[in-house]
């Protein structure tokens, strides 16, 4: 099973964690950021349907969304 959480870390600053869990134990995966929660909700409904890629070293999405 898979969660997705927005954490509003700062003042325009919209983290978002991919939630894991295996057989009870539960995983943390941080994503990537945004600066605004529109934004941010609009990867997680595109990382659902797989449509969206993130570069491993600087966690930026591609495509990019605004």
């Amino acid at each position: 099973m898979e969660e997705y959480r927005i954490n509003h870390a700062a003042h325009g600053c919209y983290e978002v964690i991919l939630i894991k869990y295996n057989n009870g134990e539960k995983k943390c995966e941080y994503l990537t950021n945004f600066r605004n929660k529109k934004a941010a909700m609009a990867f997680v409904e595109a990382h659902r349907l797989n449509e969206v890629a993130i570069d491993l070293d600087t966690r930026i999405p591609t495509p990019d969304f605004r």
